[in-house]
């Protein structure tokens, strides 16, 4: 019998989606061919993209707690079906293109192999997602004193300076802002929930004081100053758990849904990216509410439309992976009889 969901967990991450949801809405309004351009919504902006994907990744660490542990065979298998995952939705996105003849395949097939500049460019973080589990395995399997904080120590380092180079390939440089929250996450599991109403507006007032003087983008590899970077995120993270852990009755509810939303939103959103036009007329605080007010539930609405085909996709690019480890092992895995399914948000979550 599977396990019963957990519904707080859920909600947890229907704010996480939330945030991004509202980050992607409002980048097509401020961002334009000349870079970011400065206004309400690259102000608000700013906020949201200084903890929401450490928040994210420490939601991950949670869930994975729960889980329990996977071997470092287990978590590079889980790595690669991620890896495939963004592959496949990335090179779907890139049909369009392909049709109109504006695509290069030489360009798209280089960027395949580099891991860089996906044709669904919001599905970063499932690379990153299967890179800390490996990590964290591989970080586990050190057999000599210290050897888990002295791998993970020495990753991030890697990670900066990979950063501080702008070395694109693989988002390797993500990783600053994605392991340490998500190791947080595994050490923590719901324990995470227990922060204080006082110590969720303490962070709140911390982040709104902070943010505003950094840029953030993990997903490129940009921390601005670093004290500033981990001081919002802990922050920001802090007020979201404060908030997630005293949600009830039909906020819980509502949230629930977009978490157990969140990979099909996570498409609607990337397609949303890819083919919003530049609105610099938009960024007016009146506009920007009524976009977010009209684009959430339709991002909601065009999730639950694509539901069937975006889940049947992903679970053919695992079928994938699961034939090729099989053939690769020379065995058939076969869960035993009246095995229950690990808990988590979702089948269809990473």
């Amino acid at each position: 019998m599977a396990p019963s969901r957990d519904l707080q967990l859920d909600a947890a991450r229907g704010l996480a989606v939330l945030l991004v949801l509202s980050g992607h809405l409002l980048q097509p309004v401020f961002y334009g061919p000349s870079g970011p351009e400065p206004g309400p919504a690259l102000a608000v902006w700013r906020v949201i993209y200084a903890f929401h994907m450490p928040f994210f990744f420490l939601l991950c660490g949670m869930v994975d707690r729960m889980k329990g542990e996977m071997d470092l065979a287990a978590a590079c298998a889980s790595a690669l079906k991620l890896v495939v995952v963004a592959l496949t939705f990335s090179t779907l996105a890139l049909i369009p293109r392909a049709l109109d003849g504006t695509l290069s395949a030489a360009d798209a097939l280089r960027d395949a192999l580099y891991g860089q500049t996906f044709g669904l460019g919001v599905l970063w973080f499932l690379v990153v997602l299967g890179l800390v589990r490996v990590i964290d395995a591989a970080a586990r399997a050190a057999a000599f004193p210290g050897g888990y904080w002295i791998v993970l120590g020495g990753v991030l380092a890697l990670s900066w300076i990979c950063s501080a180079r702008a070395f694109p390939y693989w988002q390797v440089h993500a990783l600053v802002g994605a392991l340490p929250f998500y190791v947080a996450g595994l050490r923590l599991g719901r324990r995470a929930f227990d922060v204080s109403a006082l110590l969720g507006a303490c962070g709140l007032a911390v982040l709104l004081l902070c943010a505003p003087r950094n840029f953030v983008h993990v997903a490129t590899g940009q921390y601005g100053d670093p004290a500033l970077f981990a001081v919002s995120a802990v922050a920001g993270s802090a007020f979201m758990l404060a908030a997630a852990g005293r949600l009830r009755g039909p906020p819980r509810a509502a949230a629930g849904v977009l978490g157990r939303a969140s990979f099909e939103l996570y498409i609607v959103s990337g397609l949303f990216l890819l083919w919003a036009p530049h609105r610099p007329a938009w960024d007016r605080w009146h506009l920007l509410a009524l976009l977010v007010v009209l684009g959430l539930p339709l991002h909601l609405i065009a999730a639950r439309a694509l539901r069937g085909p975006i889940r049947a996709v992903r679970r053919a690019a695992d079928a994938v992976v699961d034939g090729v480890v099989d053939g690769l092992a020379g065995r058939r895995y076969r869960a035993p009889p009246g095995s229950a399914p690990r808990p988590g948000f979702s089948g269809a979550d990473p």
